[in-house]
């Protein structure tokens, strides 16, 4: 992926105890998408209708770190004729070892590996939400992570402050990690395990959790993945992922061939975890 980088200024308040207000030099980076896609469904969803209107794959993102505090900000399509919706993926102040702040998705997954069209391991969630977004993090040494989380608040219910952790050895052409945490009533467990084999490259996810406040609902998933780089140009990846506690399984498959600067891809989506379609596209990486 290209970038665009471009020199700024950035005055930075004072953040909790430790941070002064100082201006720090930073690198403001630029990276995005722009394409057209064509969606056809088929299956048990075949009733939708097709859809050629497929300009809405497009984004910019911002990406700012001025060593103390690191920001990402990503403006995209919304589909509609001019829309565009601007939002904080991430925002967040780091202090040595420790962060605070806005982060995108829970220490508690931090041991999944490959694939994660379908799902992306068994969150952190109560009544009132996931922990997705807001924490403090300390990464005690290589690989190994744990944190405090919160979800947030209702009208009827403060938000609920829990712990999650995550370790991930890198064994070099293999990996192995555990992850996992607990918020209120939910609780979550996840292992994962990555293994290359030349040009391919297999994964491995098992979750286990429970989400909800009061009266929890039970969630097991599993899902494998193999990516292969048939060629420099040529790039296959399969994902299957199984629900099982409903007893629900799916898959998802994307060929992706670069050319130049574009990078034609086809994707089929199969099962019972997403409406099952094909998409059709080409994309240019800036």
């Amino acid at each position: 992926m290209k970038a665009i980088k471009l020199a700024s200024i950035f005055a930075v308040s004072a953040v909790a105890a430790a941070v002064s207000t100082t201006t720090f030099a930073a690198e403001a980076v630029f990276t995005g998408e722009a394409g057209v896609e064509y969606t056809s469904y088929y299956g048990d969803s075949k009733a939708t209708n097709d859809l050629a209107d497929g300009t809405d794959l497009g984004e910019v993102e911002l990406k700012v770190d001025t060593g103390v505090v690191y920001a990402e900000i990503e403006i995209a399509t919304t589909g509609a004729d001019e829309g565009t919706k601007v939002g904080f993926e991430k925002l967040y102040v780091k202090q040595g070892a420790v962060s605070f702040g806005r982060f995108d998705g829970s220490v508690a997954t931090g041991s999944f590996m490959g694939m994660d069209e379908l799902i992306g391991g068994v969150d952190l969630r109560t009544a009132a939400g996931d922990t997705d977004n807001t924490g403090v993090r300390y990464n005690v040494a290589p690989g190994l992570t744990i944190a405090l989380e919160a979800t947030t608040s209702t009208a009827t219910d403060d938000s609920d402050i829990g712990v999650a952790a995550s370790y991930v050895a890198d064994l070099g052409g293999f990996k192995a990690g555990i992850s996992g945490g607990s918020v209120g009533d939910a609780n979550a467990v996840n292992v994962g395990l990555q293994a290359d084999a030349g040009a391919a490259t297999l994964s491995l996810n098992y979750g286990v959790g429970e989400v909800g406040t009061g009266t929890t609902t039970d969630r097991e998933e599993l899902t494998a993945s193999i990516a292969f780089a048939a060629t420099d140009a040529l790039t296959l990846t399969l994902e299957y992922t199984s629900d099982e506690e409903n007893n629900k399984d799916g898959t998802y498959f994307i060929g992706e061939y670069a050319v130049g600067d574009l990078t034609y891809y086809v994707k089929n989506y199969d099962g019972e975890l997403s409406d099952e379609k094909v998409i059709v596209g080409v994309k240019s990486f800036f």
